[in-house]
């Protein structure tokens, strides 16, 4: 009781003067250090309310490794008496089991509940937080600790390391509780905790291994595995230029995150060679995904008249349908000499719907951009959505993340962003910064934004920038050429015109978004002429045409009339896109005897679709 009293008046010394205010090693110097970094010397930070709490995201490969091994033994002592956790290196309770009921109801009381943050600032001294900075195993009792609530609880914790990740298993008895029985039980612990996922690890790691095995044993040259943090590159791959590994890892993490595995894809590399690859689910003993694999085989490529330079080939593929030889093209005829003619035509089909489908392959390539943390710009048209396109897909990936949405074109040219708004909230685990109307930077608010850009875009870090480009091409001569070198990725998001198939379903959605409880639909002819109409400004103006119908006619079916008259205005001339998908249609009625039911599968598109694009392109009958 005496060093209770002892520890109590030490405390309230220190609250009131600091270090200074102590006697030489009246407070244990791990102690003493966990309270000046403690946020609460003046009274307030560690006491003045309950932990925050900050959600239940991904804690790492140690969490299941924790959860087995802590469930586990609270299951088989039930009499212990004790609780135990799992903390990650941010102080954020990630796994907790109890063995008795009064020390659990203490814990939350103390909001030491599975997603809160007990970290110094938030809840002042901890074991899991002496643990962290000692890295060595501690125990903490009732008195030393600063909050209010933790005082009659008792900690020990044991730090566990497996590669970048960090954490500590914690044992948390009651305050009168005395030996030390909490230490050896957190010490066992995490050596449990470190060798369960180590065994894990390995399953993992002979897992992937059969399975590339197998692969290269069927004579697939490019083999890509990922599990966890784990990446399993094949000698084929590491043969490839830089950039096509990339391309073929973001291919991988985009279908990883998308659930899209299975089915083969054509792909080009950005080097000009094409490939057909199929993405797999791999399983571990009792069925559960551990990881996925890519395998993939090049595809030679066909040229039409006769052989050509690598580089006239790449050239002829960037610069579009307009330079392409004057005979009859087939687009597939590429993949014809694939290993299968099940997989070509598998190949050949998905390549038909990214031609007609680019809003799908943009979402695609932003998704594995964001998956990676990489920096990425954004260019379109004004008013093609990126920006939600860019909020939705960050949002998917990182539920529990932050942003912060940064103007250019309100930036003075003496103003610079706050950085505390770049780097958001400390304790959250990615922050996106969008930046928002880039053209419109000047060149000195463009040179000042990119001095508070670069601290946080030369490594790779929680900080993802997303910058938004109203323009159809990306030109380094203007002011935001200068913010180009931060940027890992490019993705263009097509523009409404071009996305003919979604065009009806996108109007719905913003009709019910602007009338809101209201009885109001389209009708079928309207919908016929919004898909005519060429939407020079995008979603922006689509949404400005439904507000004005919906001022005219706030129920009912929404008929032709009904629409401004500009909407009857008839579309511009094909653009290289449209050329594209013009010349890929005349083809598949080539070469299906003009039946446009068996085009419209081999385009892997809607019969009502190839109809209105037919009519749209002006192509006369093939038989």
């Amino acid at each position: 009781m005496v060093r209770e009293q002892d520890l109590d008046a030490a405390r309230a010394r220190f609250r009131r003067g600091g270090r200074s205010a102590l006697v030489p090693e009246e407070v244990r110097a791990e102690v003493l250090a966990s309270w000046e970094r403690s946020a609460c010397p003046d009274g307030g930070g560690a006491d003045s309310g309950p932990a925050p709490f900050v959600g239940h995201h991904d804690g790492g490969p140690l969490l299941a490794a924790a959860d087995a091994v802590l469930g586990a033994f609270a299951t088989e002592n039930p009499d212990a008496g004790c609780s135990v956790g799992l903390v990650s290196d941010d102080g954020t309770l990630r796994v907790r089991h109890d063995t008795a009921t009064a020390p659990g109801e203490l814990l939350d009381a103390a909001w030491w509940v599975p997603g809160h943050r007990h970290d110094e600032g938030s809840v002042g001294t901890t074991a899991a937080a002496i643990a962290r900075e000692t890295r060595r195993p501690v125990l903490v009792e009732g008195p030393e600790h600063l909050h209010p609530a933790l005082r009659v609880l008792r900690d020990a914790a044991a730090p566990v390391t497996r590669g970048a990740h960090r954490a500590a298993v914690v044992v948390v008895t009651h305050a009168a509780e005395q030996g030390g029985a909490p230490l050896a039980l957190a010490r066992m612990l995490a050596r449990g905790v470190a060798e369960h996922d180590e065994r894990a690890r390995q399953r993992r790691v002979l897992a992937m291994h059969d399975v590339t095995a197998a692969l290269r044993a069927e004579g697939v040259p490019w083999v890509l595995a990922t599990a966890g943090d784990d990446l399993w590159v094949g000698r084929g791959v590491q043969a490839l230029p830089p950039p096509d590994q990339q391309s073929l890892h973001d291919l991988l993490t985009a279908s990883v995150l998308l659930d899209e595995t299975g089915a083969a894809r054509h792909l080009d590399l950005p080097s000009g060679l094409c490939a057909e690859v199929r993405i797999r689910e791999v399983r571990g003993e009792q069925g559960e995904v551990v990881g996925a694999v890519l395998g993939g085989v090049p595809v030679e490529t066909h040229v039409a008249a006769g052989s050509a330079s690598t580089a006239a080939r790449e050239a002829r593929r960037r610069q579009g349908s307009h330079v392409a030889p004057t005979a009859r093209r087939d687009f597939a005829a590429d993949l014809h000499r694939g290993p299968s003619r099940e997989a070509s035509e598998e190949a050949r089909l998905r390549a038909n719907q990214e031609l007609f489908s680019p809003y799908v392959r943009a979402r695609r390539d932003v998704t594995a951009t964001l998956g990676h943390r990489r920096h990425l710009l954004l260019v379109g048209e004004t008013g093609v959505g990126k920006r939600t396109l860019a909020r939705e897909r960050f949002a998917h990936l990182f539920p529990v993340g932050t942003s912060t949405t940064i103007d250019c074109a309100a930036l003075g040219e003496h103003s610079t962003p706050d950085d505390d708004g770049l780097v958001g909230d400390p304790g959250a685990d990615v922050h996106l910064v969008l930046l928002d109307q880039v053209h419109a930077l000047t060149p000195r608010s463009a040179r000042r934004l990119d001095e508070v850009l670069r601290p946080h875009t030369v490594l790779p870090g929680r900080v993802v920038v997303v910058g938004c480009l109203d323009s159809a091409s990306v030109d380094a001569g203007r002011p935001y050429g200068l913010l180009l070198r931060h940027f890992h990725e490019t993705v263009r998001v097509p523009a409404l015109r071009h996305r003919t198939d979604e065009l009806a379903e996108i109007a719905r959605s913003v009709l019910r978004s602007t009338s809101g409880a209201r009885s109001l639909r389209l009708s079928h002819q309207v919908v016929r002429v919004l898909e005519g109409y060429s939407w020079p400004g995008n979603i922006a103006e689509l949404e400005d045409v439904l507000r004005y119908v919906v001022a005219r006619k706030p129920v009912g079916v929404v008929q032709a009339p009904d629409l401004p008259a500009f909407c009857f205005t008839s579309a511009p001339r094909l653009t290289m896109l449209e050329t594209a998908q013009a010349d890929a249609i005349i083809h598949a009625l080539y070469e299906t005897r003009g039946n446009r039911y068996k085009a419209a599968a081999l385009l892997g598109i809607a019969r009502s679709s190839l109809y209105r694009k037919i009519d749209a392109f002006g192509i006369s009958y093939i038989a």
